[in-house]
């Protein structure tokens, strides 16, 4: 211990006495270090930080596919019930499902996501109150019965500012009293990744719905096992395995299909995720994962270039000090102490690092947490260091330190001491194997430079043509904003008069071409979605009805966003709720139900087989609704605002001015129509479309793939220029001599450079097989181009080409232009 604190301490006064080696080194790495401690972060923030509850390990999602689908389904009360009963491997199972509603207290209202779970959903996550007490096993056995609810943690702060006095107060959800009993323990926020609800109530509870149409019942949900709403998950006994979880579950489906072939039949298997990869939902794609995976990649490369970068430079420095290590050898040091010294220094050089990196890993780990999502909702990332990202930082550094110090290292070890201190430590003896590594060193810059450049450059592709996609509408010059009549009291009739109104109002103001109504906005966190049931096209026993997302638009809305109508008509304020009623539907809608067929006059139920008939009148262009990548085209249709009523909705304002500019005059006739009504999420149609099922992951992914190119290209320009400057430096003398029997500087310019360009062009190479190869693992994450879009690949090339070359002109020319006496004299 005692000859490591001397070498601690003589590494440290090394360092100290070459400060610009050293900040270069520091920040080098520091950067390196910061770019994969913030993907670790992210990565940590979204799948491997447990959540808050004892034993978290033992939590898992359950999710059932039917033969043949593509995406996982959610089940139903009566199905939950039968696998908590039969499934053995669980000491408990429990549900829940999100849902928008509007909470009033205090005469105010809010928008909230509250999860409705079942009676044993605290019990079974172990979780205890932070305040009064949480929803109890013994209740909401009995639909309608105990209309309670618990807040969230956060939302108690924030819209009641931590009162104490809260439990006991009645609050209403939806027109519905309920009791607030208690306040959900800080950090819990439910099990619904990316949401911080803002309270939990008893899945018994009637709530009504903030969608268009006719509430699905507590009742039905009890007892229809075609409803199909809940989200499952289970704690595993102790001991038991998620591959030993399998097995009986898998029994369980088959005997649900047997005994329910009516709704039942196909679903023949229950999978078992671990919750941490199954969020925010199970998905058979395991997206996230693999995305993860990616960036870990990307970023472990940039620390690499970053490694190569200061290997090469102390390798360098291993042969200026080669006298240095000969002298403390021939005083007795051995091979092992004179490595462990340079190991010693690279470790320290890593440890600085690496705390520059955390430090800048933090900062930007709280940047990414609070970019705007593009709703006032509760979403939220929490990418804020914890017990894992110190320690993965802590590993990053010893792996640093050994990378980069391992090279010189092995260098000292492999020297010939005698020989050293004969030549007195002359660059003559830096041989030709060192230059090969010190060349390798340098390809492995070049190759990793080049293929985080292409990935960038696909990244930033793709995003510009997501941007230049065709939506199905033109969200250019038009500014929403939600309200919520109900939040101020307002009912049915009162909010329909409201909307009549504001419409006219806003209608007349100059500079508005139109106005329009939604109760959801295209690629927005709300959606609305039914079973449909084509006339005359009854459901197969047991196959489940397809679910559609639907929308209640005004008859202006259309014209609005500039929907394309293909045939027939869109809606008049004739449908009414006296008129029957009629939808319009996309052409993706048109083809799945009515192949070869005109769909216009065509009925289908909503709500299953036992919904009333809805006539189609119109069909519309296809376009993007839940997310920019949708393949293939999703069906979609409209229902009529005026008959079915929905209190919340956005008001879509097509100006012929900038937006913004009318944004006062029209929150002002929004308040003076009705006197305190919250109005949120105002913003410009385009910047909505920046959320998270918009462009927010597109662009994210353009901006760090960017931020990583560009390091790395930093690393690998200056790796080249060092190696290239190290080179010419050596042969100074060889250059004299040539330039005093005559050579011309173009020779010499040309002797420098041929052995430059060798290896960038090796490099480049390798980058370009590595690319190749590597760049089909991201298909799924970029649209409109290919993994090996040849516009990206020969414009990195050329770029990183031209730079790299650059890095390589400038020592050589400077080459040239040494004196000939000069050379001759160095040594």
């Amino acid at each position: 211990m005692h000859s490591f604190w001397q070498d601690l301490r003589y590494a440290a006064r090394t360092l100290r006495n070459s400060p610009g080696f050293t900040i270069i080194a520091i920040v080098t790495l520091g950067l390196g270090m910061a770019v994969n401690t913030t993907i670790f972060s992210v990565i940590n923030g979204i799948l491997l930080r447990p959540l808050p509850v004892p034993h978290a390990e033992q939590i898992t999602v359950l999710a059932m596919k039917q033969d043949g689908a593509q995406n996982f389904q959610r089940f139903s009360y009566p199905d939950y019930l039968d696998i908590r009963q039969q499934a053995e491997v669980f000491s408990d199972v429990f549900a829940e499902r999100a849902t928008l509603v509007g909470l009033t207290a205090d005469k105010k209202g809010d928008h909230c996501v509250l999860s409705r779970v079942t009676a044993n959903y605290f019990s079974a996550l172990g979780v205890q109150p932070a305040l009064g007490r949480l929803i109890s096993p013994n209740e909401g056995q009995t639909p309608g019965a105990d209309p309670i609810l618990v807040l969230g943690y956060s939302y108690w702060q924030k819209r009641f500012g931590g009162d104490r006095n809260i439990v006991g107060k009645q609050v209403e959800i939806n027109s519905h009293a309920v009791t607030v009993v208690g306040v959900a323990p800080k950090g819990f926020r439910g099990t619904y990744a990316i949401v911080d609800m803002d309270g939990f109530v008893p899945l018994s509870a009637t709530l009504g719905s903030k969608a268009g149409g006719a509430e699905t019942t507590v009742q039905d949900t009890w007892t229809h096992r075609e409803e199909r709403t809940l989200n499952v998950l289970g704690r595993l006994k102790p001991g038991v395995s998620v591959a030993q979880a399998q097995v009986p579950l898998r029994l369980i489906a088959q005997r649900l299909a047997e005994q329910h072939p009516d709704t039942n039949k196909g679903f023949s298997n229950i999978q078992v995720f671990p919750e941490r990869l199954a969020r925010p939902e199970p998905d058979p794609d395991n997206t996230l994962p693999t995305v993860s995976t990616a960036f870990m990649i990307l970023a472990g490369l940039v620390l690499l270039v970053a490694c190569f970068n200061i290997a090469n430079v102390l390798l360098v420095r291993a042969t200026v000090r080669q006298r240095e290590m000969g002298i403390r050898a021939a005083l007795g040091a051995g091979r092992g102490r004179l490595v462990r010294q340079h190991l010693t220094e690279s470790l320290l050089l890593a440890l600085l690092g690496g705390s520059a990196g955390l430090l800048l890993a933090s900062w930007a780990a709280g940047f990414l947490s609070s970019l705007p999502l593009g709703t006032d909702l509760p979403l939220q990332f929490d990418f804020q260091a914890d017990t894992r990202v110190y320690f993965f930082a802590f590993a990053a550094v010893l792996l640093t330190g050994v990378i980069v110090g391992i090279i010189p290292a092995m260098r000292v070890a492999r020297s010939d001491i005698n020989a050293v201190l004969r030549e007195g430590g002359r660059g003559s003896s830096d041989g030709p194997r060192r230059h090969i590594v010190r060349g390798t060193l340098v390809i492995a810059q070049v190759a990793g430079s080049l293929l985080l450049l292409i990935v960038a450059g696909l990244f930033i592709r793709s995003l510009d043509k997501a941007q230049q996609m065709y939506l199905g509408f033109s969200p250019d010059h038009v500014l929403d904003l939600t309200v919520d009549p109900e939040q101020i009291g307002f009912n049915e009739t009162q909010g329909r008069e409201f909307y009549r109104q504001i419409n006219e109002r806003i209608g007349a103001l100059p500079g508005v071409v139109s106005v329009g109504q939604a109760f959801i906005v295209p690629m927005g966190v709300i959606s609305a979605n039914d079973p449909i049931v084509a006339e005359g096209h009854p459901v197969e026993p047991g196959k489940q009805p397809p679910d559609v997302m639907y929308n209640p638009v005004s008859p202006t809305y259309f014209d609005t966003l500039r929907i394309p109508l293909l045939s027939g008509r869109t809606f008049t304020d004739a449908d009414n709720k006296e008129a029957p009623q009629v939808a319009v539907i996309n052409q993706a809608m048109a083809a799945k139900f009515w192949p070869q067929e005109n769909a216009l006059g065509k009925r289908f139920r909503a709500k299953g087989p036992k919904g009333p008939f809805i006539e189609v009148v119109g069909v519309v262009q296809t376009g993007r609704y839940k997310n920019v990548i949708e393949d293939p085209p999703q069906p979609f249709y409209y229902l009529p605002v005026n008959q079915n009523y929905v209190a919340y909705r956005t008001i879509h304002v097509r100006t012929s001015v900038p937006p913004e500019t009318l944004q006062r005059q029209i929150e002002a006739q929004v308040r003076e129509l009705a006197p305190g009504i919250p109005i949120s999420q105002v913003q410009t149609l385009s910047q909505a479309l920046q959320g998270v099922n918009g462009f927010f992951f597109f662009r994210f992914g353009a901006q760090l793939t960017a931020t990583m190119g560009l390091l790395g290209l930093v690393l690998a320009v200056v790796g080249v220029y060092s190696v290239v400057s190290y080179a010419a430096a050596q042969r100074t003398h060889e250059i004299g001599i040539r330039m005093a029997l005559g050579a011309e500087p173009g020779d010499i310019l040309k002797m420098v450079l041929r052995q430059s360009i060798g290896i960038v062009a090796v490099g480049l190479a390798v980058g370009l097989a590595a690319a190749f190869a590597g760049t089909r693992a991201i298909a799924n994450l970029i649209v409109g181009i290919k993994p090996t879009d040849p516009v990206t690949f020969i414009t990195v090339i050329a770029l990183l080409s031209a730079i790299a070359l650059l890095a390589c002109w400038i020592p050589a020319r400077r080459a040239t232009r040494v004196s000939p006496l000069t050379a001759l004299r160095y040594e």
